[in-house]
């Protein structure tokens, strides 16, 4: 167990080993322990010494102040040492006898050991004089008024609590010592002034008791089990292993039962069985601090009540916890037992009688720790800004070390805790921080992408720009003489009989020339970026021109076309003749992907500031080293093609203030996304004034191209 020579109080923190758990707040019965930032705090002025929390703390981040020091310098000198052990010493210590214990006590420097069950006998005698009727000093109740039990004042824990949390039963409290200070003052007695007593034991608030000023000079310093453990290890001494030794001083009886729970009732002996109807026995923690504050409010009605804050000092804080407190219990009745049977119940009681002399009586002092009462308005605030209002958003988890959500807001108003100390209200808060940050992380990621891609157009436009000077420099040049080679190969094909072996030549001339005229076209159309000529169109109605176009071509005899048109469309301004050229380019594209067989799906969608139109194949996909040329002019994986149409169509796209996005996968197509913009009237593109309606200009361009159809059906009859 940790302990620290001269520390300034009772109980002290290791602050790098503290992890602000709260489990010491949870089993700190007087709200003595404040959870801060950098750790815990005790608030020495509300501490009773319980030794729960050093007990109980799972990473030992809680000390003691012990005498080790002090005893260290008693031992040292040449005056004479009485060491008292507590009756729970056999359950404390391996050894094989109990005398085992008093050799090694001896080897380290104590000139005497003594039982400390002599001062439970002692109190026992005292505690059997003030219940019986001849001892009864309390005036009886007025009419009306409850009797409130006496409380036994054996437990330091338990006359510590009363002081400072109850004082209003301070008169129930038994006016006796405790059996510490009565063995002490029974050998200050019998050893005189010049003797030292050190009384060992396994409870932390007996090393509080010894400065009480009510009891002050029984004892001359307290040691803990952990700290005789740590002075034999220092000292190579191994109690199973030494020769037996008797114990100094005057012989107890029943007192060596006092250290189990009930044990002062049980050391009362059978004059006291006439009460017993009248007596309570608590001890535990919770039960023995419940049992106080029923006291106080005066719903416990009996004549005696025999408390003790551990269950029986076997279960105290430095008694060892190798094994449970049953069986220590059963050690420490064993070897009451086999003592009991060693002595003569006469010669105990003439020994007893010889004790007589000692003042065993005291006074306790009100030491009331009040804190503020916060009111109901303040507690609801807090309550709400942790958003633990009942009744459905308290969850009395306990986690924060209180029992109750309303409780932490009370200790929070009282200045005893922290209100964002609450971990589901972390949680909650780490989740909404959580979620800001997952939405600020996808919008940068949006933001990103968008920088990306506006980054790929600038570098795409540039990059066309270079290429169409380039390609308009290059057409002008080859034009020229391009020309004179398809006049002079006219002129001598004109020039040639029918059946001449060497017009086949001069045909295939002919033919190359005017491929190498359609690609200098190309070039020529691919830098001139010929001017927009903008008008309202519907994209459906666009559609359903290029379609027309394609629709009697071989290539499409195998070929599903498959329309999900939007029923209302929003207008857009764009040169019909340039978009027909782009939804052409992807539409033969798809088909030529497809080798003549599979199915093209085309999906127009509206939307308030954009249109799409996606054009989706059944094809084998684009590979990825394709994509990322896929723009590129002059790239292409045709045998005849000139890399030049989705270059010419990107650029249209681009002029209408559109863009045109590719998703493929490998083995299930690809699909082409074309998006532009909706026209808006209040960007002045259209004047009513005028009666530039886009609706009605929309409608006017449907009737002309229907009229068309007409005639030209009307022609082909």
């Amino acid at each position: 167990m940790p302990q620290e020579e001269g520390a300034s109080h009772g109980v002290d923190v290791i602050r790098h080993k503290c992890r602000r758990c709260s489990y010491c707040i949870q089993t700190c019965p007087a709200k003595a322990i404040k959870l801060e930032k950098d750790g815990v705090r005790i608030i020495v002025g509300r501490c009773v010494l319980c030794g729960s929390c050093i007990k109980d703390c799972p990473h030992q981040a809680l000390v003691y102040a012990n005498g080790l020091a002090e005893v260290r310098r008693f031992l040292s000198d040449d005056g004479h040492t009485i060491a008292c052990l507590d009756p729970a010493f056999p359950a404390a210590f391996t050894m094989e006898t109990p005398r085992q214990l008093v050799t090694a006590l001896k080897h380290i420097g104590f000139a005497e050991v003594w039982e400390g069950a002599l001062g439970a006998d002692l109190v026992g005698w005292a505690y059997r004089k003030l219940l019986t009727l001849e001892g009864v000093s309390r005036e009886p109740s007025r009419r009306g008024q409850v009797d409130r039990p006496i409380i036994s004042s054996v437990c330091p824990v338990i006359v510590s609590y009363v002081q400072k949390f109850l004082p209003s039963i301070i008169p129930c409290l038994a006016p006796i010592v405790s059996p510490m200070v009565a063995v002490g003052r029974a050998a200050r007695l019998l050893r005189g002034p010049t003797w030292r007593i050190v009384y060992l034991t396994p409870c932390l608030a007996q090393v509080g008791e010894r400065t009480a000023p009510e009891v002050a000079g029984a004892i001359d310093q307290v040691i803990t089990f952990a700290d005789v453990k740590r002075l034999m290890a220092e000292a190579s001494l191994v109690p199973s292993r030494l020769e037996e030794t008797d114990f100094d001083g005057p012989r107890p009886y029943l007192g060596r039962v006092a250290s189990v729970g009930g044990g002062l009732s049980r050391s009362l002996g059978s004059p006291y069985d006439l009460l017993m109807d009248h007596v309570s026995v608590i001890y535990g923690r919770r039960r023995s601090v419940g049992a106080l504050h029923q006291i106080a409010s005066g719903l416990i009605q009996t004549r005696f009540v025999d408390l003790v804050y551990c269950d029986g000092c076997v279960d105290g804080p430095f008694c060892g916890d190798e094994l449970s407190v049953v069986g220590r219990r059963g050690i420490v009745a064993k070897y009451t037992e086999t003592e009991m049977e060693l002595q003569r119940p006469a010669s105990v009681v003439r020994e007893l009688d010889s004790h007589r002399d000692v003042f065993l009586g005291r006074k306790f002092l009100n030491m009331e720790q009040k804190l503020p009462e916060p009111t109901e308005r303040e507690i609801e605030a807090i309550l709400r800004n942790i958003d633990k209002l009942p009744p459905l958003r308290n969850i009395d988890c306990r986690a924060c070390g209180y029992p109750s959500c309303r409780d932490k807001a009370i200790a929070v108003a009282q200045g005893m805790a922290d209100a964002e100390a609450c971990l589901p209200y972390l949680l909650q808060q780490s989740e909404k921080i959580y979620q800001q940050l997952e939405k600020s992380h996808r919008e940068l990621q949006g933001a990103h992408q968008a920088l990306e891609q506006t980054q790929s157009q600038l570098i795409r436009t540039e990059k066309f720009a270079s290429l169409g000077q380039l390609a308009a420099g290059v057409a002008h040049e080859i034009n020229n003489p391009l020309g004179t080679i398809t006049i002079y190969a006219h002129l001598v094909l004109k020039s040639l009989e029918a059946d001449d072996p060497r017009r086949e030549d001069v045909e295939v001339i002919v033919k190359e020339a005017n491929r190498a005229k359609e690609i200098v076209q190309g070039l020529l159309s691919f830098a001139r970026e010929a001017k927009l000529r903008p008008a309202p169109a519907d994209i459906n109605e666009l559609l359903e021109e290029v379609l027309g176009l394609v629709a009697n071509q071989s290539a499409f005899h195998n070929i599903k076309i498959r329309k999900i048109f939007a029923p209302r469309m929003p207008a857009v301004t764009a040169d019909s003749a340039q978009l027909k050229q782009v939804f052409l380019n992807i539409i033969l594209n798809a088909a030529e992907a497809m080798e003549g067989r599979g199915t093209i799906t085309i999906v127009t969608v509206g939307g308030k500031r954009k249109i799409s139109v996606k054009i989706k194949d059944t094809g084998p996909g684009i590979p990825p080293e394709i994509m990322e040329k896929l723009f590129s002019p002059f790239f292409t994986t045709k045998e005849k093609g000139t890399g030049l149409g989705l270059a010419i169509s990107y650029g249209i796209t681009e002029r209408h203030s559109g863009r045109i996005d590719v998703k493929t996968k490998l083995g299930e197509g690809s699909t082409f996304v074309v998006s532009l913009p909706v026209t808006e009237e209040k960007e002045g593109l259209f004047d009513e004034s005028k009666g530039e309606d886009p609706k009605n200009e929309i409608s006017r361009n449907r009737e002309r191209r229907d009229g068309e159809k007409t005639e030209n059906t009307a022609r082909r009859r």
